[in-house]
């Protein structure tokens, strides 16, 4: 039975906020607890800006989502995977402090399944106004590309080290979470019937923040991480240059089609 319209709308809301005050009360465990385990996946400050705007972007949906253009996507694509996901997310956070450790990995491997399917219903619509694309539209596009890196950066920092060393087998199966990192952002980027690259784009940016914090001191990440995102970089361009051709060659036909209209007038 399908929950009611603005049932569900408080739900994302009541669950969002739910989510951000577990993880900002519990902030300076997180951050320490982070800082104690340090691995071959660890992104430099940077890189958490990217989460930061798209938690301040799903905040503006759970506004928006109120409003008549959002109607539609919420319950026929949105639906309760978002309220969902924000109790895994408080979830997760209550694993770490509680030690819960595989808990946690289980849970963020539910959450990446969630959003992906949610977008996956999402992107057939297509956005009404800027409102719409940015609040509705970029902000889960960005999660789909985000949770992912949630789920390999989880498994590094509970279940991995630095003690072997650069040449060690934590350093190697980091670069091949890399690699499959990457193939994740080229699908979006390139192959997914996606209406824009922002998924692509935010794991580009995170490869690109990972590979400056490992450094020279690991090879092996750096060079994977920073392939990768040129990798993703130009896999965006061609994206970018293929729409551009694509509008212009509608435009052209719309123009084709109004003079043929004059002329049979």
């Amino acid at each position: 039975m399908p929950v009611h319209p603005a049932l569900l709308k408080t739900l994302n809301l009541l669950t969002f906020i739910g989510a951000v005050s577990t993880i900002v009360y519990n902030r300076k465990f997180i951050t320490e607890e982070l800082g104690q385990r340090p691995n071959y996946l660890s992104n430099s400050p940077v890189g958490y800006i990217i989460p930061a705007i798209n938690w301040f972007l799903l905040g503006g949906f759970t506004l928006v989502q109120w409003l008549d253009f959002a109607h539609d996507v919420v319950v026929e694509a949105i639906d309760w995977n978002l309220s969902a996901s924000n109790l895994i997310i408080a979830s997760w956070v209550l694993s770490w402090k509680y030690d819960w450790l595989v808990v946690g990995q289980i849970l963020l491997v539910i959450n990446a399944v969630l959003i992906w399917r949610l977008y996956v219903k999402m992107r057939v619509f297509t956005a009404t106004n800027l409102i719409d694309y940015a609040f509705v539209h970029v902000s889960f596009s960005l999660y789909t590309g985000l949770v992912w890196l949630d789920v390999f950066q989880n498994f590094f920092a509970a279940f991995t080290n630095k003690d072997g060393g650069p040449d060690s087998w934590a350093a190697i199966g980091a670069a091949f979470a890399i690699f499959i990192l990457l193939a994740i952002g080229n699908y979006h980027a390139e192959f997914s019937k996606d209406p824009d690259s922002w998924s692509g784009a935010a794991i580009a940016l995170m490869l690109l923040s990972i590979g400056i914090e490992q450094g020279s001191a690991v090879p092996i990440v750096q060079i994977t991480s920073l392939v990768s995102f040129g990798w993703l970089v130009g896999a965006l361009a061609r994206r970018g240059i293929n729409n551009v051709a694509l509008w212009h060659e509608r435009a052209q036909d719309d123009i084709s089609v109004g003079e043929r209209r004059g002329l049979l007038g």
